[in-house]
C-alpha cells in the first residue's frame, strides 16, 4: 500500500494481494443508459472549453474526512470531489497536497475532461450496503479525446468503522486512458495539467496522499489501467 500520510490514510490497490484490505475490482454500473439506478447530474455539461462545471449535493449520511464532518459534497466534471461546498472549477490538475485546486478533495481522475460525446456524471445511494456512488461515465479528455469511465464510492462511517472515524473510499476505473501529456503552450505550466492526478488532501491543503501525478507512481503503487481499483482507509496493514 501507499502511505500512511500524517493523518493515517493508506491507499491499497488490487495487486496488494498480501493484504486483507486490498480491493477487488467489482464494477457497479449506475449509468441509467446501461440499466443502472443512478441519477444523472444534468447540470454538468462541461464541453472542456472553459465550461467546467461543479454541483454541490447533499450526502445521505455524514462523511468524516481528515477528521472533519461533511453532509454535502461538490462534484466536478473534471474528475474530482470536494467535501462541502466549493465554487472552484479546477480543470488543470496539480500535485497533491498543494495549493492548486480545491482543498478537502478526492482526486478520482483529476484531469481536463469534457462531457460532450455522451459523457455524463451519475450518483446513486445503495441504502442496503450504505455506500454512495459517483460515476463519471464515458467522459473524455479535452486534450486527446480519450474515453474515461470511473467511479468513487463513499462508505458510511457509522456502518464501516475505522480507527479514526474517517470514512473509507473505493475508486474504480472501468476505462483508464492516461493520455493528457500537458502541453505547455508557452505558459510554463501545462495547460491541461500533467497526465492525471489521483489521491486525496485535507481541508487546509497541507496533508494528503498522492497515488499518481504526471504518470509517475510511488514504488509501492501499481500502474492504473482498465479494470483496476483503489481502496482508501485509515485502517493500517497489520
Amino acid at each position: 500500500p501507499v502511505g500512511p500520510d500524517s493523518h493515517g490514510y493508506y491507499i491499497y490497490d488490487n495487486e496488494d494481494i498480501d493484504y486483507l484490505l486490498a480491493p477487488t475490482y467489482e464494477w457497479v454500473e449506475i449509468d441509467d443508459r446501461e440499466g443502472g439506478p443512478g441519477q444523472h447530474l444534468s447540470s454538468l455539461t462541461d464541453s472542456g472549453n472553459n465550461q467546467d462545471d461543479v454541483e454541490t449535493i447533499d450526502l445521505p449520511f455524514t462523511f468524516r474526512f481528515y477528521g472533519e464532518d461533511y453532509d454535502e459534497i461538490s462534484i466536478s466534471s473534471n474528475g474530482w470531489i470536494a467535501m462541502g461546498q466549493t465554487d472552484l472549477e479546477s480543470f488543470r490538475n496539480y500535485e497533491i497536497p498543494g495549493v492548486g485546486g480545491p482543498a478537502k478533495m478526492i482526486a478520482v481522475f483529476w484531469d481536463d475532461l469534457k462531457l460532450t460525446n455522451g459523457g455524463r456524471v451519475y450518483t446513486w445511494y445503495d441504502d442496503v450496503n450504505k455506500k454512495f456512488y459517483v460515476e463519471w461515465s464515458r467522459t473524455r479528455t479535452y486534450q486527446n479525446n480519450s474515453v474515461e469511465t470511473f467511479q468513487a464510492v463513499l462508505y458510511d462511517p457509522s456502518y464501516y468503522i475505522t480507527p479514526t472515524g474517517d470514512g473509507e473510499i473505493l475508486l474504480q476505473y472501468k476505462e483508464f486512458n492516461n493520455t493528457s501529456t500537458g502541453s505547455y503552450g508557452g505558459w510554463g505550466t501545462p495547460i491541461h495539467g500533467a497526465y492525471s492526478t489521483v489521491g486525496l488532501e485535507n481541508h487546509l491543503g497541507t496533508e494528503g496522499l498522492q497515488y499518481t501525478f504526471n504518470n509517475e507512481y510511488p514504488p509501492a503503487a501499481m500502474m492504473l489501467s482498465d479494470q483496476s481499483a483503489l481502496f482508501i482507509t485509515t485502517r493500517n496493514p497489520i
